[in-house]
């Protein structure tokens, strides 16, 4: 029962991670109908960012701030200076640029602080825990529990309280109609490269917590909460946050229940675990548990 507990906290922590990643990849494509595969490099370097502020002797809650400012600044310049040119061109197009962004964006975090796995400060032991029914929980994961759940209630409040949201809204739903109603379809583009980069500089800081270090190819998780947009449903923006939370939690059950039964065919099978469920879900509904079937009249 204590190592269930356990594995169900950790889970619990990377699903919350997972969610805030899933969701700067879903808010870029139902504004644009892009896929952001830098996505995991933003995340890098939010992280050491918050690193680098933290080193300046800045206060933690600060230097987290300052780095979801940072990092979300940058995904908004190199959607103004890179991607709105190509508006208009195929949409693969843009998917290879981000490619190609992630690529630079990763060259350039080893370039500025190299290669060499570092520890992320936290506010409390880094190592502390709290007992829970007899199973030590680490106070990491408590955090990035109550962080992840903050952001995703912030965010579902902007979108829904405010101008900017009903903005937001409208242009994922049709950008000629949103130009045609005068609503600044543009700047509605650098704002959610603006909360994407945002909510990855939180989700870097957490995911890079003890027990796992930041390095220069964190990034490559962000691609294991991919597929929460998939079986979530791109049509919607509460399904891939909750099916990151989901896969986030069989994720690290899979790595202490099924790895060990698997012999040498187990061996890291929990992180391929999230793209078998994809591709089920692909295969049986491929609109996600919370899209919608394209319906086409003949």
């Amino acid at each position: 029962m204590d190592t269930f507990l356990q594995l169900t906290s950790s889970g619990l922590a990377l699903g919350a991670v997972y969610a805030l990643i899933a969701l700067g990849f879903v808010v870029i494509y139902r504004a644009s109908e892009v896929f952001n595969f830098a996505q995991g490099e933003l995340l890098t370097l939010g992280a050491f960012g918050f690193i680098t502020l933290t080193g300046l002797g800045l206060p933690w809650s600060v230097s987290l701030v300052g780095a979801m400012l940072l990092t979300g600044l940058l995904g908004a310049a190199l959607e103004r200076t890179l991607l709105r040119p190509l508006v208009g061109r195929p949409v693969f197009v843009m998917i290879i640029l981000t490619i190609f962004l992630g690529a630079v964006l990763r060259a350039a975090a080893v370039v500025i602080w190299g290669t060499e796995p570092r520890g992320v400060p936290t506010p409390w032991d880094t190592t502390a825990t709290l007992e829970v029914l007899g199973a030590r929980v680490l106070w990491n994961n408590i955090g990035a529990v109550i962080a992840s759940a903050l952001a995703l209630g912030v965010f579902y409040l902007a979108t829904r309280r405010s101008r900017l949201g009903v903005a937001m809204r409208a242009t994922s739903c049709d950008q000629e109609v949103s130009l045609a109603l005068g609503i600044p379809v543009g700047r509605v583009f650098g704002t959610t490269w603006f909360v994407a980069g945002a909510l990855a500089a939180l989700a870097g800081v957490f995911l890079a917590m003890f027990p796992r270090q930041l390095d220069s190819n964190l990034g490559f998780v962000a691609l294991r909460a991919f597929p929460a947009v998939i079986v979530g449903g791109l049509d919607s923006v509460a399904g891939p946050v909750i099916a990151g939370v989901i896969l986030g939690l069989l994720e690290v059950l899979a790595q202490g229940y099924v790895n060990p039964y698997l012999g040498d065919f187990g061996h890291n099978f929990h992180a391929v675990f999230p793209y078998v469920v994809m591709i089920l879900f692909l295969v049986v509904r491929p609109q996600g548990l919370f899209g919608r079937a394209d319906v086409e009249r003949l």
